[in-house]
């Protein structure tokens, strides 16, 4: 009962830059998947002299005919014996001259296209060297130039083996620690406490960000607002930041993963206070009164792959682990596929990498992750 989450995690096989998701196998046998690149041998071709050939029938002119020969490099003093009364050495040195010089040329643009992607990457990619206020920086909005990787612990130490907890931090600063996310053990529900603090899951306590609540495979996201039946006023009500929808495909048996969050005008994004479960982001969901105060995100869906009758799904080199809860999240109305606002996976054991950009925040982006673990249709 204690290990049935991660029992059902499903294989998938990766690649640099490449992932294939295996939704057909388990995960207990974890292992990190090495790839291998076969280096392909190069043929050298060399042209003879033209032979002229006349034609026996009138009217038609005269063909030049070509003969090439194709050889590996470590034949080449054998070719020079059998050829050498056809050609001088000094015609040999020349080829390998201008062969050397084309393979150099090729490894200056592959380390070339190397560095152009890693400086790309690099601009992209926020590192903040100093964060004044924690609670801002996970709240707000990421700008639209970034991006951030982030790294999720699950910790199952102690008491949380009955209820996990989630650590998060910054990818390339490990020690670098954001805020933790703790299931509740009195809740009948789905309820996670989010805190800057990795001890601390008091609502009241200052720490605290918000809380998850789930059921029936819909997620919610609040601020640390009061709630609408205890709310004495109504500025006091909590907001509503993040949905998060499971359903089954009915066409595919596949899970389809629906995100709502609410859309960003002059720099703030609208606001929603629920009064009740049918109330607030799922209402304007199926409201075209509020379409535009919303943004509408979905998981892509895997491929069916016949020959080795999986699915797949590609990842970049930070997902290197197979999980049934890996995922990506990406704009509806984007044409490009290759965009999304975020990627979850696995890329070690207890261990999950995210990269999260706008216009979610980094603790809407917690709340999605923290929801690929509870999510049961």
């Amino acid at each position: 009962m204690l290990n049935q989450q991660e029992q059902n995690d499903d294989e998938i096989q990766s690649e640099n830059n490449d992932e294939i998701i295996n939704f057909d196998q388990f995960e207990d046998n974890e292992e990190e998947i090495v790839n291998t690149s076969n280096n392909k041998s190069q043929s050298i071709q060399y042209p003879f002299e033209e032979q002229n050939q006349d034609l026996k029938q009138e009217g038609k002119k005269e063909n030049v005919i070509e003969e090439m020969f194709q050889f590996k490099p470590e034949d080449e003093h054998d070719n020079i014996a059998k050829f050498g009364s056809m050609h001088c050495e000094e015609d040999f040195q020349s080829w390998r001259d201008e062969n050397k010089q084309n393979n150099q040329d090729e490894q200056a643009q592959q380390i070339d296209a190397k560095t152009g992607r890693q400086e790309q990457q690099a601009q992209i990619v926020y590192r903040p060297n100093l964060i004044v206020d924690m609670q801002e920086f996970l709240q707000k909005p990421i700008d639209q130039q970034h991006l951030i990787q982030l790294t999720i612990i699950k910790d199952k130490s102690g008491t949380n083996k009955f209820h996990h907890k989630y650590l998060l931090y910054l990818s390339d600063q490990p020690n670098r620690f954001l805020c933790s996310a703790k299931r509740q053990a009195f809740s009948q529900q789905i309820h996670y406490v989010v805190s800057t603090l990795s001890d601390k899951f008091d609502r009241k306590h200052k720490s605290c960000l918000g809380k998850i609540k789930g059921t029936r495979g819909i997620f919610r996201l609040f601020d640390t607002g009061d709630n609408p039946k205890d709310a004495k006023f109504l500025d006091k009500v909590r907001k509503e930041l993040c949905l998060i929808n499971f359903q089954n495909s009915k066409q595919t048996g596949q899970i389809r993963q629906s995100v709502i969050v609410p859309r960003i005008k002059d720099g703030q994004p609208c606001e929603f206070k629920p009064l009740n479960d049918t109330d607030g982001l799922l209402k304007a969901y199926h409201s075209l009164q509020y379409k535009d105060q919303i943004m509408h995100f979905m998981n892509k869906i895997p491929i069916y792959n016949k020959e080795k009758k999986i699915y797949q799904l590609q990842f970049n080199d930070r997902v290197t682990m197979p999980s049934e809860k890996n995922c990506i999240i990406h704009d509806i109305n984007c044409t490009d596929k290759s965009k999304f606002v975020l990627q979850f996976g696995k890329c070690a054991k207890k261990t999950y990498s995210a990269d999260v950009s706008h216009p979610l925040s980094i603790l809407q982006g917690f709340a999605i992750c923290i929801s690929q673990f509870e999510k049961k249709v």
